[in-house]
């Protein structure tokens, strides 16, 4: 003779089960989304340190101006790359890449050489693009735009101090007073 009492128990047990298993997707999503943030925001820090480094190198006068811009991207290369051979590799992909840039990736020199006193807007930017979500299926392409992926850009504007080849021009025009501090 079946009690019946035990059938619906046993159904309960397996929907307490798959109540369970939905919950614990959920949660390790939510879990996921926070941990990928976290080190979204971390490694933005990071970065913010490496483009105020890197403005430092491209403040310091040099001999030639790519002298100074050439010193700026060996800084970000080192500090952001896996190396500075490989300047096209991202140190941490799975975190961020470096987006747009000239020869490396993400790095640009912004330079206002015409007008002194736009001179303050002399530096460097530093652009990436992180995933958000680390679930496949999160995030899908709406409108031709990732909603799945956050970009980021960090700059430092600190000027740039004139090369000794431009020290060099403009201390020669009057008449050989010349002075190394430009």
């Amino acid at each position: 003779m079946k009690r019946p009492g035990r059938d619906k128990k046993r159904r309960q047990g397996g929907q307490a089960s798959v109540e369970f298993a939905l919950t614990l997707i959920l949660l390790m999503g939510f879990m996921m989304f926070f941990i990928q943030l976290s080190l979204i925001f971390a490694w933005g820090n990071y970065v913010h340190y490496a483009t105020f480094m890197s403005a430092r190198a491209y403040l310091s006068a040099g001999p030639a101006q790519q002298d100074q811009k050439d010193r700026a991207m060996q800084v970000i290369s080192q500090m952001l790359k896996k190396s500075e051979q490989m300047s096209g590799l991202d140190r941490l992909p799975a975190v961020a890449k470096g987006e747009g840039g000239d020869e490396v990736k993400g790095f640009v020199t912004e330079s206002n050489d015409t007008d002194m006193d736009l001179s303050w807007q002399t530096g460097v930017r530093y652009t990436f693009r992180s995933r958000l979500f680390l679930l496949p299926l999160a995030g899908r392409k709406k409108g031709g735009k990732d909603v799945n992926s956050l970009t980021l850009t960090s700059e430092s504007w600190l000027g740039r101090e004139p090369a000794h080849d431009e020290c060099k021009g403009i201390m020669g025009g009057m008449n050989g007073i010349w002075d190394n501090g430009c």
